[in-house]
């Protein structure tokens, strides 16, 4: 499979910080201002051909952009920019899904238009086993993710909620597994009173191939705002 691969995206942008300054003015300013690095370190590993090391610092770019309340222009960069690092892997579907967060943006149609027939090239999922992708913001993702195991699936899921500081105090979390089979494209989890994480709940799971739903319903004990509902992308294999 042939793969076009769009030039890099890069650009350094001017930070204010007027709306944070009541919760840390020096700190978060400094921070701010690492933004460009950030893209010129991304930048740097993207032309030595380190395209893992490239989308690490481009999220870090995605993610201080977002917390900077960069304009939507400069956040659209970022995500073009992480979604090259993917595709240079070639994880189309990953680099699809940054290209999502900014669908209008003209680079991003640019960028997804090159990627149209390797996309369509790639064969159709014959079962729910892969890894599916909800954007949790701030340069991070919820997941889930199947594997086969016997005549059932392990279904694991991690979900983030992104406080307003959280690239400083981290992210509330929740998590579960559930060993389940999945039957018309469906499975549940369910968590019982009893259970070491919270009350009872079930999560609902609706499968397609190129996404999965998830709807919860009950208290499964996860971290403040971190609920396992919507809908989450394929993005593996």
């Amino acid at each position: 499979m042939k793969v076009l691969l769009p030039a890099l995206l890069t650009a350094g942008f001017l930070f204010s910080a007027q709306s944070l300054a009541k919760i840390d003015e020096p700190d978060v300013e400094a921070d701010c201002e690492k933004i460009a690095d950030y893209a010129a370190l991304g930048n740097a590993a993207y032309q030595k051909g380190d395209y893992v090391k490239a989308a690490d610092h481009f999220r870090d770019q995605v993610a201080w952009s977002e917390f900077c309340q960069h304009p939507q222009s400069a956040l659209a960069t970022a995500y073009n920019n992480s979604a090259l690092a993917y595709l240079r892997q070639g994880q189309l579907r990953k680099a699809r899904a940054w290209l999502a967060l900014a669908a209008e943006d003209k680079k991003s149609q640019y960028n997804l238009s090159r990627m149209q027939d390797s996309l369509a090239a790639l064969a159709k999922p014959t079962s729910p086993v892969g890894e599916y992708w909800q954007y949790a913001g701030f340069g991070s993702w919820n997941t889930v993710e199947v594997k086969a195991k016997g005549d059932r699936y392990e279904i694991h899921y991690d979900g983030l909620y992104m406080g307003a500081m959280a690239l400083y105090y981290g992210p509330n979390i929740g998590e579960f597994t559930a060993v389940a089979a999945i039957k018309d494209q469906q499975a549940v989890y369910h968590q019982s009173d009893d259970s070491d994480y919270g009350g009872t709940c079930d999560v609902e799971m609706v499968f397609s191939d190129e996404n999965v739903a998830l709807k919860t319903h009950g208290d499964c004990g996860f971290g403040h705002n971190v609920r396992a509902d919507g809908e989450f992308v394929r993005v593996a294999p």
